[in-house]
């Protein structure tokens, strides 16, 4: 209803309620009542007449005067005079069939009866029938008067009132106080404006703020904007006092860019900047107040989405921070041993060919390592790029799980856990899928599997899962590892993301073998799910579609069983060619030597070329079997080398060795001539398969020996043993060396120390114990120079976690050999035997940050700046004044004298890193420390940490190149 509408009606309720109230004070006379009261009286009258007459016995004249009487009144139906005894002595009308009896009544609605007495007693009484004053039913309420009064009134106030108040409202209307054209410009205005009153009142609307609340202007006028729903920035109701519009009444005070919200009725809300300015009256009061609002609901959201787009990038800023920092750690640690072992070798510390080899397999793991992490990298990026390829090809899910576990097999054993496959139902022997990205999804999650697991075992459980609609092949990966919690397992697949942060802390990682894998999965049109238990462990499920099945055979779980024991057998294996001639092209010299190393190993001769052109004449100077050609050298590539061959007419096996592993790049070497294509770096397995099928290579059993015979029912050695007769075992380290001399004779004793102890530990039972000695030795070994102990200490630990006694005993056998064959530099013999009553030493151990732990092998000490030679000079001068200096700390501490020995140290505490000694950094620290804070005892056990440092240091050797030209005294101390 509009506001004239309403009016309208107001009136006319006023003006009903004042008539029905004078009515009911009998203000306004009741024409029914004024007629009910002469009936009453005539009916009196009549009845004194017909007393009178009565007592004459006149009952003729009665009658005639009945009959006169109702001919006179037009409302008197009939009437009669009726005895008590119910006889009727004079009537006029029919009276009978009018009269309704009403016992103990004088009067009911038409009819009244009048008593008439004789003394105390009743005689009879006198009835009379009018005509019915109103109807009945509806039409009785149509015809009562007051109801017709009332409507004629109303009907006819409402038409005057609705037209006389539109001249009205006409002419009060605020809006008319504007002009047209200021109305229309106000209109026009894209913010919200309203003129309110003292009370809150709007006054005036504009277009832009009717339109905001879906609402005409005129149809605001009169309401309350108190009324609105208003909410703060938090979503809370505002109460009258905190409105900007009251506030601004009150004070008289513009209030300026107050956020509000105003809710609507689909659960969304519109945001304003409110600002309000009180408006002068008459007498200079503030009359009303002027309020304006400013849409920014969108700028509002927009903030939002900032916000948002802001944390997520903060939020994928420090996931990458994060990885760049783990990838660092994960770069630098195969870096680390790539180029400290490289620097072994190069500068000779190597004493046999056992060493070297041990070596140079660190190198080739490290490299692989990096490899990994490089591919992780691009696969992630193909993957985010969406450029992943997947190809859909014939591939045995058994044998693919196989060569898997056999790479990870050493991991798992060094670790001395289980690494095992089951399979829970029959498998098909081929499915069809992408067996590389098969291999890599089981890399990831079984690798991760054994790194998050320190006891007990990684299980890799494999089942077919028919279906009418997609078959699939599920693969459940068990670990009995550290676990997670429940509310991580959704974020673990997740770029950059691992499911704590101490967890990169512990284990390392870059937190992409989930997430690639999980990809590659869904690509396969499979997934991967997992469920975790803190402390119980966690089980990750593969699951891939296996194809049309259609033909294929499966194998049942003994088969797959036995297959897992051909895959073990082939670790034996070697490859045994036929007389042939290979010619390797590659600008890489190093990248020859290998190849050269691995086919002549096999038998086969090789020759080399180090561009295209040479290598094109030598082939086509003489007869090859196989060219291995590179495809980027200078002079003439692998692609115009291959064509000038193929030009030339030559039809032998061309394979093109490359780094380059770019999609397309194989086609590009097909039609450039080539045969076939391998990529580098070479997987060696791989490489002499491809070159077994181009030569027809044929693989054979490697032979070994057993250099120690033990007896199956006891584990110990037969009298015929040839233990006795197996060389001496000499440490790898430097013996000319004093210092290494001393290293690996202290190495030697606290070895059969040890060695005793485990002894007793197996005796008594206690195989946790053997374990964790067996540990120690795994370690300390080849710290020192001596990694025959190495593997049987692995082997050691392993078997007493899983307690295989007889295994124990056989180990425990074999290290009693082996540390019989030990060679003590300092000793003439190296035959003595073990005693088992010596205990296990404790050396110096610090009770504070310096502490060791329980093992207490030092390794040599070197600076990580020696190998550059321009620094060796500097080293060496460095290595004199630190005998120097610390010889003059134990003076100084013999004399107590604290503050200068605090000096001392000081000192260290900034040389020894600037030339690259970082282990003195922090013992030089603690020691500084101790010697001001007057801890003798402390201060003793640091400085005897430093001195056994010291002595271990390993100066750089002085070539012909430096710039001295001279050799520092320093050199000595070697």
């Amino acid at each position: 209803m509009n506001t004239k509408f309403r009016v309208t009606l107001g009136l006319v309720g006023i003006l009903v309620s004042l008539i029905m109230m004078a009515h009911y004070i009998d203000i306004i006379p009741d024409t029914e009542t004024l007629v009910r009261e002469s009936r009453a009286s005539l009916s009196e009258t009549i009845a004194i007449h017909a007393t009178a007459l009565v007592q004459e016995d006149n009952y003729t004249r009665l009658e005639n005067d009945f009959k006169f009487i109702a001919e006179r009144n037009n409302d008197l139906v009939s009437l009669a005079l009726r005895r008590n005894d119910d006889a009727l002595l004079a009537a006029y009308g029919d009276h009978e069939t009018h009269w309704q009896k009403m016992p103990d009544k004088y009067s009911q609605g038409a009819q009244i009866q009048v008593p008439i007495w004789e003394g105390n007693h009743k005689w009879g009484e006198l009835e009379l029938r009018y005509k019915t004053l109103s109807s009945e039913g509806l039409i009785s309420i149509i015809d009562n008067p007051m109801i017709r009064m009332v409507s004629v009134l109303g009907f006819g106030s409402f038409i005057l009132f609705y037209f006389y108040l539109g001249k009205v409202l006409r002419l009060l209307d605020p809006s008319n106080a504007i002009p047209s054209r200021v109305r229309s410009a106000l209109d026009t205005m894209a913010e919200g404006l309203l003129v309110l009153d003292h009370k809150e009142q709007i006054a005036l609307a504009n277009q832009a703020f009717a339109t905001m609340l879906d609402k005409s202007p005129n149809d605001l006028l009169g309401y309350r904007a108190g009324d609105l729903p208003w909410k703060d920035m938090k979503g809370e109701d505002i109460k009258k006092d905190e409105r900007p519009w009251v506030q601004a009444f009150k004070t008289g005070e513009v209030q300026k860019n107050r956020m509000l919200r105003l809710s609507l009725s689909d659960h969304q809300w519109l945001t304003f900047n409110v600002n309000c300015s009180p408006v002068l009256g008459g007498g200079k009061k503030h009359a009303g107040v002027l309020v304006s609002f400013d849409d920014v609901t969108l700028l509002e959201n927009k903030e939002i989405e900032l916000r948002k787009s802001k944390e997520e990038a903060e939020s994928a800023n420090e996931a990458k921070s994060a990885f760049l920092a783990n990838m660092s750690h994960e770069i630098r640690t195969p870096m680390n041993a790539i180029l400290g072992f490289t620097e072994i070798l190069k500068r000779g510390y190597v004493n046999n060919e056992q060493d070297s080899l041990r070596y140079l397999n660190i190198i080739n793991a490290s490299g692989k390592n990096l490899l990994d992490l490089i591919n992780d990298i691009l696969d992630l990026s193909k993957v985010e790029a969406g450029h992943m390829e997947i190809e859909e090809i014939q591939a045995k899910p058994h044998e693919v799980i196989h060569e898997t576990l056999q790479v990870l097999r050493v991991r798992a054993e060094e670790k001395g856990i289980k690494l095992e496959f089951k399979a829970r139902t029959a498998l098909p022997e081929i499915i069809s899928t992408d067996p590389t990205r098969l291999r890599q999804m089981i890399f990831n999650l079984a690798g991760n599997a054994i790194k998050f697991t320190d006891q007990g075992k990684v299980t890799l459980a494999c089942r077919y899962l028919p279906d009418n609609a997609q078959s699939m092949l599920q693969i459940d990966i068990i670990d009995t590892g550290i676990g997670m919690e429940k509310d991580k397992l959704n974020n673990i697949f997740d770029p950059f993301v691992q499911a704590d942060s101490t967890t990169t802390r512990r284990f390392g990682g870059t937190g992409l073998g989930l997430t690639i894998s999980k990809r590659f999965a869904e690509a396969l049109g499979g997934d991967i799910t997992v469920d975790s238990e803190p402390g119980k462990g966690s089980v990750f499920t593969i699951s891939i579609p296996t194809g049309d099945l259609s033909g294929v055979k499966f194998l049942e779980p003994a088969e797959l069983e036995q297959e897992t024991l051909n895959y073990a057998d082939q670790n034996n294996m070697a490859w045994k060619f036929p007389d042939a001639r290979v010619l390797v092209v590659d600008d890489g010299s190093e990248n020859r030597e290998l190849v050269r190393f691995l086919l002549e190993d096999a038998g086969l001769s090789v020759d080399e070329a180090e561009n295209g052109k040479i290598g094109a004449d030598k082939a086509l100077a003489q007869p090859y079997d196989v060219i291995l050609m590179d495809v980027q050298m200078p002079v003439m590539d692998g692609f115009s080398a291959t064509r000038l061959i193929r030009k030339k007419g030559l039809d032998i096996p061309i394979i093109a060795l490359t780094a380059n592993a770019m999609k397309g790049f194989e086609q590009q070497c097909l039609e450039a001539g080539y045969s076939g294509y391998f990529s580098k770096p070479i997987n060696v397995d791989q490489f002499m398969d491809l070159m077994a099928k181009l030569l027809n290579g044929k693989s054979v059993q490697k032979k070994t020996s057993t250099n120690l015979h033990i007896s199956e029912k006891t584990g110990t050695s037969t009298p015929g043993s040839p233990v006795s007769t197996l060389p001496p075992i000499v440490s790898k380290l430097p013996s000319g060396n004093q210092r290494f001399q001393r290293l690996i004779s202290k190495f030697i004793h606290r070895f059969k120390k040890q060695l005793a102890a485990m002894h007793q530990a197996n005796q008594q039972g206690d195989l946790n114990e053997l374990a964790s000695l067996a540990h120690w030795l795994k370690g300390a070994g080849g710290t020192v120079g001596f990694d025959d102990l190495t593997e049987p200490a692995a082997r050691l630990e392993l078997m007493a976690k899983q307690k295989e006694q007889f295994q124990v005993n056989v180990i425990l056998q074999e290290l009693h050999s082996l540390a019989q064959r030990l060679v003590d530099p300092e000793k003439e013999t190296s035959r003595e035997e073990i005693s088992d009553s010596i205990t296990p030493s404790k050396e110096y151990p610090l009770d504070h940050s310096l502490q060791t732990q329980t093992i207490n092998i030092i390794k040599p000490v070197s600076s990580r700046l020696e190998s550059n030679p321009r620094f060796h000079p500097t080293i060496h001068r460095f290595i004199t004044k630190l005998q120097e200096q610390v010889a003059i700390m134990n003076t100084m501490l013999q004399q107590q004298n604290m503050a200068e020995l605090a000096l001392l140290a000081h000192w260290l505490k900034g040389s020894a890193g600037t030339v690259g000694y970082d282990d003195f950094t922090e013992p030089a620290k603690q020691l500084e420390a101790d010697a001001k804070a007057g801890h003798i005892k402390n201060v003793t056990r640091t400085l005897q940490y430093i001195q056994d440092r010291v002595d271990a240091i390993v100066p750089p050797q002085i070539t012909d190149t430096d710039k001295t030209g001279k050799h520092p005294a320093s050199t000595k101390v070697a």
